[in-house]
């Protein structure tokens, strides 16, 4: 889900789950997933007084948010915040404060590096923030300036209706997110909750992918985090970007699948060719299981969005109770 990459500071990484269909199609068809659905396949819902909204949740919000609010124990602290529009508000002005497109990439990296270290069994790891506390790793190098981008946005955040609300997790989270966004590619809608590490907790060491990894390694990989191959292959289309090659490295698009089909770096001729991608990138179209996964996104961006906002959301929660 995550290679380690030291020294390439604008990369991230992880994969999807197969959907051909458009987001405005018949929501009964396996491969539409609405904005609702995107949001609520984070888990169930969340912590609340009895029969009163919890904060930061929407008078506005729909149904089944409101009943699994009303239905959750009183005094009960676990399940996603769903941000109301005043929240929601406050959270991108921070972060559009804190994230111009030259960070977009270090921002994403973040998120993939954080959450990257869960594994199941034994279920711990995951994005809690954890990486504040890891960055001298070498995987992590680079890092620094992400971690800055969450310390500002928690700074910006004071006074405003969003204080206290947003998690140092949830800012890894949204700070990805937003970078996103920001570079053309998907809205992402994200709930609040994460719980964070306890102050001086990393988490282990050794879980992240690294860059030689071969195919079969990146699958074992990411599979040990509950990602199937089309999920792998979806995240790994954050690669587009920095400033490895593929396309405008401040423009998120899928770009990054058709220079995969190109093979750009067999080109013997040119000596810079070899310098575009990972080699763990440059074993994914080489890979039977992998290969229809990238032909898919290289001919249709709409389906790339689709399935790395799904896979997103899922990357998001690793490691959260009952978020899964």
């Amino acid at each position: 889900m995550i290679k380690a990459k030291a020294g390439h500071q604008g990369r991230s990484n992880l994969r999807g789950e197969q959907h051909t269909s458009h987001a405005d199609q018949d929501p009964k068809l396996p491969g539409s997933l609405t904005r609702r659905e995107l949001l609520g396949a984070s888990a169930p819902l969340l912590a609340v007084l009895t029969g009163a909204l919890p904060l930061g949740l929407s008078a506005a919000a729909p149904p089944w948010a409101r009943a699994a609010a009303a239905a959750a124990p009183s005094g009960s602290a676990s399940g996603p915040i769903i941000p109301s529009p005043e929240v929601k508000a406050a959270l991108d002005k921070a972060l559009a404060r804190a994230i111009p497109k030259a960070k977009t990439a270090v921002a994403l990296r973040l998120v993939f590096h954080d959450a990257g270290t869960f594994s199941s069994p034994p279920g711990d790891g995951g994005l809690n923030a954890s990486i504040q506390y890891e960055l001298d790793r070498p995987e992590n190098r680079g890092l620094k300036r992400g971690w800055r981008i969450v310390e500002q946005v928690r700074d910006d955040l004071r006074g405003t209706t969003a204080e206290g609300l947003a998690t140092d997790a949830d800012l890894v989270a949204l700070a990805g997110a937003f970078a996103v966004r920001l570079c053309g590619g998907p809205d992402i809608p994200l709930a609040l909750g994460r719980p964070v590490a306890a102050a001086a907790s990393p988490d282990p060491p050794g879980r992240m992918p690294a860059e030689d990894f071969t195919a079969a390694q990146l699958k074992a990989n990411f599979a040990s985090k509950g990602f199937s191959v089309q999920e792998m292959v979806a995240l790994s289309g954050a690669h587009t970007l920095g400033s490895k090659g593929f396309g405008d490295p401040t423009r998120f698009d899928n770009e990054y699948y058709q220079s995969l089909l190109r093979r750009p770096w067999t080109n013997k001729d040119d000596p810079m060719a070899s310098m575009i991608g990972l080699p763990s990138d440059h074993v994914l179209p080489d890979d039977p299981e992998c290969l229809p996964y990238i032909q898919q996104y290289a001919a249709d961006q709409e389906a790339f969005f689709r399935d790395f906002s799904a896979a997103y959301v899922k990357l998001t929660s690793l490691g959260v109770p009952g978020w899964a």
